[in-house]
């Protein structure tokens, strides 16, 4: 969601210049800055950047230049016309000058005045702001189109690795329940040696290696995530926040994979596949 656009316009009437900076964000926050002079359109300019964003921290910047001076209008002001007069009076009398202070060397200090906002408002300005935001907002979307572009490429590379360490995974995990039993044979022969076998808690054994060994159903669901995680990449548009939803889903498949398994191979192959899902979460965030 990150990028920068810029556009300008400018007829005999005046010239303006919009920026427009994309930040990554959960929801769309727009903050434009206008001169005084053009804030009734601030409302109307938000709704063109809705058409355009859907989401990111939208900053906007706005230059006006008015061709015909109509909001070149002017304050005096007076606490600055007495301090200067003050300051002149001083340098006056330390350089032992009899001459009196005149208004023209006041007029050589510009902050005497100050410009006072005009608020402009007609048809064809209106127009003009409107077409230099999409302008300036259809520049930064193909910047942006671009990065998702690159972003995307390294996405689908992710998601392949996590297909091919889940394959290896699930052929790994066909002999998961015959290593399992394995351990408990040893585990029971033990037990029938101290004389303590007891019923219930072989039953319970038993029970517990059916259930919690076999990672058989959880490899397909993880697999179908994968499926719908491409078909959305590839056919939807506002694939951010569907995505993300998808990567929780692979998020939990994998933690209920590693606990159910004590082979270091399946294990480390988990923890690869946690990270990718990981690093794809952090770029989700900057696609729409």
């Amino acid at each position: 969601m990150t990028g920068f656009g810029r556009a300008e316009i400018a007829n005999d009437r005046f010239e303006m210049v919009a920026e427009v900076r994309a930040l990554n964000n959960r929801y769309l926050e727009i903050s434009i800055r206008l001169p005084k002079s053009l804030a009734s359109y601030e409302y109307g300019l938000k709704e063109v950047v809705k058409r355009y964003v859907l989401r990111g921290k939208i900053s906007i910047t706005i230059n006006f230049r008015d061709m015909l001076n109509l909001t070149e209008n002017f304050v005096l002001k007076k606490e600055s016309v007495r301090f200067y007069r003050t300051i002149l009076e001083q340098i006056r009398k330390e350089a032992g000058l009899d001459d009196p202070i005149k208004l023209e060397h006041l007029l050589q200090f510009s902050e005497l005045l100050e410009p006072d906002d005009v608020e402009l408002k007609d048809d064809e300005l209106e127009k003009a702001l409107n077409e230099v935001m999409e302008k300036a907002l259809t520049s930064l979307n193909n910047m942006r189109r671009e990065e998702g572009r690159n972003m995307i490429v390294d996405i689908r590379e992710r998601v392949s690795g996590i297909g091919s360490k889940l394959e290896e995974i699930d052929a790994q995990g066909k002999d998961n329940p015959r290593r399992e039993l394995e351990k408990l044979t040893l585990r029971l022969t033990e037990l029938i040696r101290s004389g303590e076998v007891d019923r219930n808690r072989l039953e319970l054994e038993l029970a517990m290696i059916s259930d919690r060994v076999d990672i058989t159903e959880e490899c397909t669901r993880m697999r179908s995530h994968l499926q719908l995680f491409r078909d959305v990449l590839d056919h939807e548009e506002e694939v951010g926040k569907k995505l993300t939803f998808i990567l929780q889903e692979m998020q939990r498949e994998s933690n209920t994979i590693g606990s159910k398994t004590t082979e270091i191979s399946i294990s480390h192959s988990i923890i690869g596949i946690k990270e990718e899902i990981e690093k794809i979460r952090e770029q989700v965030q900057n696609l729409e």
